[in-house]
């Protein structure tokens, strides 16, 4: 069986190496970038899911979302997207995020919305 493939693009490498070990240990492969450029780069595999932190080097970054959701070789990648933002509930819609996770989180929360949107 083919291991479901997901794309962690957060700026705190504590949270990636975190996040990374928890999402292996539950047989998916993962993927990291700290800055979001990883959607530029050649040879590039689309994931099967994308957990987006909204806030890339301290800028917003809702207009990666924007651009995944309205990309035609992606929009069907679900997108959840971290953050501390209180309001998170509201920019998840305006971006077309699929779900969010609030900062701190939840370790159950998380591996409950990947099993959701990646279908294990």
């Amino acid at each position: 069986m083919t291991r479901k493939k997901i794309l962690v693009v957060e700026d705190d490498e504590f949270v990636v190496e975190a996040m990374t070990m928890i999402l292996e240990e539950q047989g998916f492969e993962v993927a990291s970038s700290t800055n979001g450029e990883i959607f530029n780069q050649d040879g590039f595999v689309h994931p099967d899911l994308i957990l987006l932190d909204i806030r890339l080097s301290g800028r917003d970054r809702r207009d990666i979302c924007k651009w995944i959701k309205d990309h035609p070789g992606m929009k069907h990648i679900p997108v959840i997207l971290i953050s501390g933002n209180r309001d998170i509930h509201k920019i998840h819609k305006e971006c077309g995020a699929d779900d969010y996770i609030v900062k701190p989180f939840d370790l159950n929360e998380l591996l409950s919305k990947v099993n959701l949107f990646t279908g294990c």
